[in-house]
């Protein structure tokens, strides 16, 4: 899931892990222990928004409930909601 560099490692790479850091985010070490992690600007706004998203006390509650309600059958027809709100 990781890569996985020490910090002399990553500065060594230091002009290709933009492109590493697309697909994978990267682990740096020092002496052997975890010390940062890198991902791309893309991956960390993606991170940021999914944050916000679970944040959201109630918006998660309501989505808590249409999973819910989807997987007893419990949902509404969209040709029914087009006829009901008149489109």
């Amino acid at each position: 899931m990781f890569n996985q560099l020490t910090i002399a490692q990553a500065q060594e790479r230091l002009p290709e892990l933009s492109t590493t850091l697309q697909s994978s985010p990267t682990v740096i070490t020092k002496d052997g222990q975890p010390v940062m992690i890198a991902f791309s600007i893309e991956n960390f706004m993606s991170f940021l928004e999914t944050a916000d998203i679970l944040g959201d006390s109630e918006f998660m509650q309501q989505l808590n409930l249409g999973i819910s309600q989807a997987k007893r059958g419990e949902y509404v027809n969209l040709s029914d909601v087009r006829t009901e709100l008149g489109l």
